[in-house]
């Protein structure tokens, strides 16, 4: 397994064979693990940044008004708001906070009771 860092020094392939290739100081560069652990001991090397999260999508709560993909009507589901937005303008749903309510008071939106077992 290799270990993505970021060279704090300067490092020497002579000095360290199981570099592929001298690495710069500032660089980032993979090392085998065992490597990479002690190159950070040594406090010449430090992990690289792990890779930007997934941007959050923001979602939204509407009531279905035609039955579709989404659901039947009256249901309450919950959508990326970008889609959210499309099947409102094609009629499919509603975001408003009073018709979201209304559809969440209804039965088939309250929880189902736990058997007993």
């Amino acid at each position: 397994m290799k270990t993505n860092l970021i060279a704090l020094v300067a490092l020497s392939i002579a000095s360290y064979p199981a570099l592929l290739a001298d690495v710069a100081e500032g660089a980032p560069f993979e090392a085998p693990t065992d490597l990479a652990e002690q190159l950070l001991g040594e406090k010449k090397a430090r992990l690289a940044d792990p890779a930007p999260s997934q941007k959050t999508v923001k979602s939204v709560k509407a009531r279905v008004l035609a039955t579709c993909d989404l659901g039947v009507v009256n249901d309450v589901v919950e959508l990326p708001a970008d889609l959210a937005k499309q099947a409102e303008r094609d009629g499919l749903v509603d975001t408003d906070k009073a018709a979201v309510t209304y559809a969440g008071s209804l039965e088939q939106n309250q929880p189902k009771p736990k058997a007993r077992t």
